[in-house]
């Protein structure tokens, strides 16, 4: 009989309480705004199971439109619709091609195995960025009946654990053109698209030409409270609302979030600009403690910061007790790396205090 992992940390233990404070650890910890508030009380609400939650149905309308896509589906995170897409455009056995530090491979519970029971085939990289030549090498490329189908290119944009990357278009085009040649599906875990949309002066359609599904999060840099979406065309309707229901995605009165979703993408995606700049104002303030910080991805090109831990006063665990003892918080993604994420509840004074409880620390 399976036991429980008594030696594992669960984000559900008692001690967890609400972190106050500077909180640079991700763009999910966003709160809705009042004005995002009072669009969520003011919402027209139905039973959405049904079809019949008007607000839900314009938060769609609108989003597929924005992407070109015939339908976009809400469901409650960016998650569920990474696993929808993928049980959608794979067959169990095939093969899943996607970076090895990608957010599909690292951080959805083993959900690709899972849900869609497929083989996860990761190509190495530190960007999460790839190249066609990475595919031809990684991809499984021999059809008989020895080899699993390589069914599947996931593209993350921008890249999480990379340093939130947007990929630049001429190699999407490339992506796009060698999955076309080979008949391979192609999806786009866009969590943070309009970030990527902002930096390169693209429209998220554009960025997203040539895919079958992408996923789109509304709690990161737009911040709602909660919610995705996935847009694909008309040949997926049936098989990804069928998912959608398996995998418990029905919400009945979601009109409530969805309105959040509805005042983001018409008041918050222009705003993302400022969270570019304030990393990077963040980054030039680490120049500072270049002994003991290393930035990885100076200068940062969108929110998302990578720095380590280099010093030798005291460990990258104790920087972190200290960062926490002073109302500040990173990610520790690594032993001694970790990651820092602007957004919309962080000013560029939270910026200049948190360069200065870094300074007290190592003083």
């Amino acid at each position: 009989m399976k036991t429980l992992d008594t030696n594992r940390k669960y984000y559900f233990q008692k001690e967890k309480t609400m972190f106050k404070g500077i909180d640079l650890s991700s763009d999910t910890v966003t709160q809705p705004s009042l004005p995002m508030r009072k669009a969520m009380f003011d919402a027209v609400v139905g039973d959405e199971q049904k079809n019949e939650d008007p607000t839900t149905s314009e938060l769609q309308e609108k989003a597929s439109k924005l992407f070109g896509f015939d339908h976009a589906i809400f469901l409650p995170s960016a998650t569920m619709a990474n696993e929808i897409a993928i049980a959608s455009l794979c067959n169990p056995g095939d093969a899943l091609i996607a970076a090895e530090n990608s957010h599909l491979f690292v951080a959805e519970s083993g959900g690709p195995a899972v849900h869609a029971k497929v083989i996860c085939r990761p190509i190495p990289t530190a960007t999460g960025l790839f190249t066609q030549n990475q595919l031809e090498n990684y991809h499984y490329w021999r059809r008989n009946i020895h080899s699993p189908v390589a069914r599947l290119i996931s593209v993350e944009n921008t890249t999480n654990f990379g340093g939130g990357i947007p990929w630049p278009k001429d190699e999407l085009n490339k992506i796009v053109r060698y999955a076309k040649e080979m008949n391979i599906n192609l999806h786009m875990d866009g969590s943070r698209i309009f970030n990527a949309s902002i930096q390169t002066e693209l429209s998220v359609k554009e960025i997203c030409d040539g895919f079958n599904m992408v996923t789109v999060c509304l709690s990161k840099g737009l911040g709602c409270p909660m919610g995705a979406l996935l847009v694909f065309n008309k040949n997926d309707y049936d098989k990804v609302v069928h998912l959608k229901h398996l995998m418990g995605g029905a919400m009945r009165q979601s009109g409530i979030v969805a309105a959040a979703g509805i005042y983001a993408l018409e008041n918050n995606i222009l705003r993302l600009k400022d969270d570019h700049e304030n990393a990077l104002f963040f980054v030039n303030n680490l120049s500072k403690f270049s002994s003991h910080i290393k930035v990885i991805n100076s200068p940062p090109v969108t929110n998302i910061v990578l720095f380590d831990w280099i010093s030798e006063k005291f460990s990258a665990e104790k920087f972190d007790e200290y960062c926490l003892e002073k109302k500040l918080r990173f990610s520790r993604i690594e032993k001694n790396r970790f990651r820092a994420v602007t957004h919309l509840d962080i000013t560029k004074d939270d910026v200049i205090a948190a360069d200065k409880i870094i300074h007290d620390i190592l003083a």
